[in-house]
Parts: C-alpha cells; sequence; structure tokens
C-alpha cells in the first residue's frame, strides 16, 4: 500500500483534484471534512471540549461554540494547545482506522487479480492543506504531490469564488506554509495554471507514472 498526501495553498484547485480521483476510483481522506465532523453534536470530542472548556462552549444545538472557545483559545497559547490536543486525538483515530481498513482490503490484491483497478486498491490519498505544518500522530504519507498554481491566479480565483477582498486572501496565504517551501518539499508537483481539463490531463500523468512505481 501507498499512502499520498495532496496538499496546496489556499485556490490551488486542492478540492478539484480530490474530486478528479474520486470519481476515478481513489479513496481520499478529507482531514478537513473530518475535523467538521468531529464538531457535530454527539461527538466524543465536543464532550471532552465541554469538560475542557465548560458547558458555555457547547451552544443548545449540541454544536461546538466557536465565538466562545475561539475567544479563549485565540487569546491564550496554552488553551489552545489544549484544543488542538483534543482534536487532534481524535482525528488521528478516525484516520488511523480508515487507514488500517483500507490496507486490510487490500491484502491479496495483485495486478493478476485486479488489472483494471490496481492502483485504486492500493494507493489512499491523505486531502490535507497542511500536509507539512501538522504533526499527526497518524501513519506518515510516502509521497507528497502538490497542486500548484501562482499567488496571483490563486487570488483571483479565491477573490471570484469566495468573494472576499484581496488582503483577506493575503492574510489567509501568509498564515500557511509559503508556496516555495510547499513545492521544495513536494515528491510530485501537479500544475494548475491551465483549465479543469487541463489539471485532470496532468493529474493522469501523475498516475501514470506512480504506476510505474507502485
Amino acid at each position: 500500500m501507498r499512502i499520498i498526501g495532496l496538499t496546496g495553498g489556499i485556490g490551488c484547485g486542492k478540492s478539484t483534484a480530490s474530486d478528479y480521483l474520486n470519481e476515478l476510483g481513489f479513496i481520499t481522506i478529507d482531514f478537513d471534512q473530518t475535523m467538521k465532523k468531529l464538531q457535530e453534536p454527539g461527538q466524543p470530542a465536543l464532550k471532552e471540549i465541554e469538560e475542557t472548556f465548560g458547558p458555555e462552549a457547547i451552544l443548545p444545538d449540541g454544536t461546538m461554540n466557536r465565538k466562545y472557545v475561539g475567544q479563549i483559545v485565540f487569546s491564550d497559547a496554552k488553551e489552545k494547545e489544549k484544543l488542538d490536543h483534543i482534536m487532534q486525538k481524535y482525528l488521528d483515530e478516525i484516520v488511523t482506522r480508515q487507514t488500517d481498513e483500507f490496507r486490510e482490503a487490500g491484502k491479496g490484491v495483485t495486478r493478476e487479480t485486479n488489472p483494471d483497478d490496481y492502483l485504486q486498491k492500493k494507493v489512499i490519498f491523505y486531502d490535507h492543506p497542511l500536509l507539512f505544518e501538522v504533526p499527526y500522530r497518524i501513519e506518515p504519507a510516502d509521497e507528497a504531490w502538490v497542486i500548484d498554481l501562482s499567488e496571483e491566479e490563486r487570488i483571483r480565483r479565491v477573490m471570484s469564488r469566495d468573494h472576499i477582498s484581496r488582503e483577506q486572501i493575503i492574510q489567509r496565504m501568509h498564515s500557511q506554509m509559503s508556496r516555495s517551501e510547499k513545492l521544495a518539499r513536494a515528491d510530485y508537483v501537479i500544475d494548475n495554471s491551465g483549465t479543469e481539463e487541463q489539471l485532470k490531463a496532468n493529474i493522469d500523468e501523475a498516475l501514470r507514472q506512480l504506476d510505474k512505481r507502485v
């Protein structure tokens, strides 16, 4: 089995790339969506957050009181560390379980038994915008694929998509690892400066190259 980390800065097109991989039959673990699910009513992470930050941390509908918790954690590094520890612990458990289930399902799969979907049975993707930044206690990715796009084009696309100001986007970009550092740490770079069809073609080429290594 091989784990591929799929990452890139805001507005790079990572979600489009991940959706296309799903269309091709690949399993992707979306870290952002998994984190959001941990904040749904009844999740054990919320119980621990309530125990740590008090009953005000949970709204009447059972979801996390983001405003209240945010005021606490963003004004105190130690409190933020407590929240990060809680969320990371549960996210690590989910990702580890899903990865182990994928590995188990792929046992005995060979190119002879599965000539048409061998890669899909042997390769799993971690869809993770902070692949390089956050030290999760999970099985590390064997390779890092970075979806790349110039900063100016990323700004243009996000402004069009989210209808927020250029200054807000730049602020978000500065909160993430720089484009140059991501590229330096990438095992494979997928260019997204063209159309969506060109992005898909570039992903197809990346998969062809991967097929030679797996």
